[in-house]
């Protein structure tokens, strides 16, 4: 986290979590995973999560592949649908220690309550309109930007694959990159971070990994600094 400055009080974040929408495929894996950021907050790590359009993004998607939709609409929308993923994911049919909220003020405070906060975007991009209205910006480049503006140096990016892989080969283990810096990863275009997420923790000086949800015990290993499978992302 970034030195405290008198008279501005640190977030207290030391990772954040962009919480793929994709993982609510299976929704007991999806329940597993968050049990293991319920257990990594008890172990002293302080965590914010950051959901995925999840389910609402893809039918937003799907009905604007064949009726395309205004910018203005379909950035709103899919802020909104980022808003519905954390409502359920904060939900007591999925977790315990999550609560949902729109303030960076609350995450502080919930974080001090000892449970851990999940940012529902929405209202803090419509007032502060940050990111370009486009399809090429995603959740990933959201919770880059969440990361950078609460003071957090580490971002989780998790998926429904193992990490970031040469050519796009998700089913090739040889392919996998194990570790790279965020300048190298923003060259490579959009693969299972967007290429805007890349490209800001290039500028910003973020360190992150990309991590599959389905297997949550990688998240400690990558935060105690072990070994893992998944992709390091090296701040550059």
């Amino acid at each position: 986290m970034r030195p405290v400055i008198k008279g501005f009080p640190d977030y207290g974040v030391s990772v954040v979590v962009k919480f793929g929408g994709s993982l609510m495929k299976n929704l007991q894996s999806c329940k597993d995973a968050l049990a293991e950021l319920e257990d990594l907050h008890r172990s002293g790590h302080r965590i914010l999560i950051v959901p995925g359009g999840g389910l609402p993004d893809k039918a937003i998607e799907s009905v604007n592949a064949t009726h395309p939709f205004e910018h203005f609409t379909a950035h709103h929308a899919c802020a909104l649908a980022q808003d519905q993923t954390g409502y359920m994911l904060a939900d007591a049919a999925l977790s315990f220690g999550l609560v949902a909220t729109s303030s960076l003020g609350e995450c502080r405070q919930i974080l001090n309550e000892d449970r851990i906060p999940v940012l529902l975007p929405s209202r803090i991009l419509f007032a502060l309109d940050p990111v370009e209205w486009s399809w090429d910006v995603t959740s990933d480049a959201v919770a880059a930007w969440v990361a950078w503006l609460c003071g957090a140096q580490r971002l989780a990016i998790w998926t429904d694959v193992d990490g970031v892989f040469r050519d796009g080969a998700t089913h090739d283990t040889d392919a996998l990159i194990r570790e790279i810096t965020s300048k190298k990863l923003a060259c490579l275009g959009h693969t299972s971070i967007d290429m805007c997420a890349a490209q800001f923790m290039a500028a910003r000086n973020l360190a992150g990994a990309v991590l599959n949800g389905a297997f949550p015990d990688r998240m400690r290993a990558w935060l105690e600094g072990n070994n893992f499978v998944g992709t390091r992302i090296i701040a550059s």
